[in-house]
């Protein structure tokens, strides 16, 4: 079933490019008939549609990527007013061979053609990334000057000016967006001397969420907002959008831009970034209202966009389109411009903080009443949140209240796993960091049977401290397999990319998280076996390794010969 999957995406993919080229005017195939068997070097375009879209292939040498954009409608007043902002709500995205996303800028709040949404779930179909994508970004820019040439020589380069832009504005830095990623793992590494990358997706259904929410995959993440300053009929504000960046395996990255209508991050300056967190697959909501540049009169404009996504990155907020920064009321916090008379909204941008009026915090979020709940053990008011693993998180009514307030946390399995009561005064706060990521549930109340009424405020404190001089422990997610040859065939292997240190000893184990036969085995960078392991403890295996030499290990898990197996966790041990 595995490498059914894995061969399904490219093939539907490529089916994508049949459908635009089905609506292409001339009736002129796409691919010539020998293209795909041995595609020629340089660019060539796949498919143009003058004053819409543009979809071309770039290859050199062995590499190849993909360059599509696609308009959308008119960018609102605001911008079309401001001379170095958009015209045109454009997405865009650039993708490898096999159709891993390298870039993907969304225009306004849903994708033009709504298959690219669905596609994006299919992200975890695809196979592992072999290595690093660096030469790919450096390939970027060199790619987007060849489409622009050639569409020059069709005289279709000014009916496709504005796809061309959107692509540009990434196209002059992902070089330097892969070193910086780079940079802050290689930090990370030392501080930590290890990483555990979850080598491909876990996007999931959209089921349950909002139509307009992006599925993502889990792994490391950090998101950042970049702003720039605006004029609209003389009136100074500022527009801001979102960057989230994406670590999918050693030395492979992956950039989401949300432009929020305007003018998008690769074309504006840093203003704040967050820690880097592990999250689980996750959704990321859009606002269904439509467009208000004051933020109210039923609209929403770029800083609620850009409230709504770091919130969803910090704690999963839901979010049915219309609620909290969506719901296009006149609320004290709403930033927009701050003109006396005429909008006493905040001016600035949306702030990587937990703050309620700048930041990630809604002040109607998460207020409850309750009473008779036995200090939060019965008629409970609930709230799912999405947490980290290894981020540390606060849970507080301090502030909120002064009536004597109660909370619990309790995982996927129901069970509590911090609570408080008194932390200020009668009210509560609680300190958790989650050693397994997924969907925990706030259980909210007040002390014995008495009532209350208070507002939880959510914040991410930190994310994986450094380890001590002692031992430390780290737990990879589970797997299951089958037909794995002793763990030597890559095509049924569970594969996961180890950043190692030289001088510490990795133990790496599934002894007491299986009780079927599996088989593990350790490769370095230059994919040489460095250990193995069958039975260390019954038919479990545990792989000792001393690091002597700094760098991306490859560990393969699998199954004894050809039979199946599966083991609730990996556990790593370094010391």
């Amino acid at each position: 079933m595995k490498t059914i999957l894995f061969a399904l995406t490219p093939v539907l993919f490529s089916m994508f490019f049949f459908a635009c080229a089905a609506e292409r005017p001339s009736g002129e195939p796409v691919f010539p008939a020998d293209e795909d068997a041995i595609p020629r070097q340089g660019v060539t375009l796949l498919d143009v549609q003058p004053g819409f879209s543009f979809t071309a292939r770039f290859v050199k040498g062995d590499d190849v990527i993909f360059v599509q954009a696609l308009r959308g409608q008119a960018t609102p007043e605001i911008y079309q007013q401001d001379a170095e902002s958009p015209k045109f709500e454009i997405d865009a995205r650039i993708t490898d061979r096999e159709g891993r996303i390298l870039y993907l800028r969304r225009g306004g709040d849903s994708f033009v053609d709504p298959v690219w949404q669905d596609e994006l779930a299919l992200q975890d179909l695809l196979p592992p990334a072999t290595g690093s994508n660096q030469a790919l970004f450096e390939m970027v820019g060199e790619a987007t000057e060849a489409i622009e040439q050639e569409l020059a020589s069709r005289g279709e380069v000014g009916a496709l000016s504005h796809e061309l832009a959107a692509v540009r504005g990434f196209a002059r830095n992902a070089p330097v967006a892969y070193a910086e990623s780079a940079r802050l793992v290689d930090e990370r590494i030392l501080k930590e001397g290890f990483l555990g990358i979850p080598e491909a997706g876990g996007g999931g259904s959209l089921a349950g969420e909002e139509a307009d929410s992006l599925s993502l995959a889990s792994g490391w993440y950090y998101v950042a907002v970049h702003d720039k300053p605006i004029v609209y009929d003389w009136l100074p504000g500022r527009h801001s959008g979102v960057r989230l960046h994406q670590l999918n395996g050693s030395g492979t990255f992956a950039y989401y831009d949300f432009c929020n209508h305007g003018t998008c991050p690769s074309d504006m300056a840093l203003k704040c970034t967050m820690i880097k967190i592990n999250r689980p697959a996750w959704f990321l909501p859009a606002c269904s209202t439509g467009y208000g540049m004051w933020s109210d009169d039923g609209g929403h404009n770029c800083h609620d966009d850009a409230r709504v996504q770091l919130a969803s990155f910090v704690y999963g907020a839901s979010n049915n389109g219309s609620q909290w920064w969506c719901n296009g009321e006149d609320d004290d916090t709403d930033i927009s411009v701050n003109v006396l008379g005429f909008e006493l909204d905040q001016d600035g941008s949306a702030e990587c903080n937990d703050s309620s009026t700048m930041g990630y915090n809604h002040p109607n979020m998460f207020w409850y009443t309750a009473s008779n709940t036995n200090s939060a053990q019965q008629y409970t008011v609930n709230y799912p949140v999405k947490l980290a693993a290894g981020a540390t998180y606060t849970f507080s009514t301090c502030g909120s209240t002064s009536e004597d307030t109660f909370l619990r946390l309790k995982n996927s399995s129901g069970t509590v796993v911090t609570y408080n009561d008194d932390a200020c005064g009668t009210q509560s706060t609680m300190t958790y960091t989650p050693s397994a990521a997924g969907t925990y549930t706030i259980a909210a109340g007040c002390y014995g049977s008495g009532s209350c009424t208070a507002r939880i405020k959510i914040s991410l404190v930190s994310s994986a401290a450094a380890p001590t001089t002692g031992g430390t422990i780290l737990y990879l997610a589970g797997y299951s397999a089958s037909n794995t040859n002793s763990a030597q065939d890559t095509a049924n292997t569970i594969s996961v990319s180890l950043s190692l240190v030289a001088g510490k000893t990795y133990t790496i184990s599934t002894c007491g998280y299986s009780s079927t036969d599996t088989f593990l085995r350790l490769y370095n960078s230059a994919s040489t076996q460095v250990s193995y392991n069958d039975d260390a403890c019954g038919t479990q295996s545990t792989i000792t390794y001393a690091a002597t030499s700094t760098g991306t290990y490859r560990l393969e898990a699998g199954c004894y010969g050809s039979g199946s197996c599966s083991a609730s966790s990996i556990k790593v041990t370094i010391q």
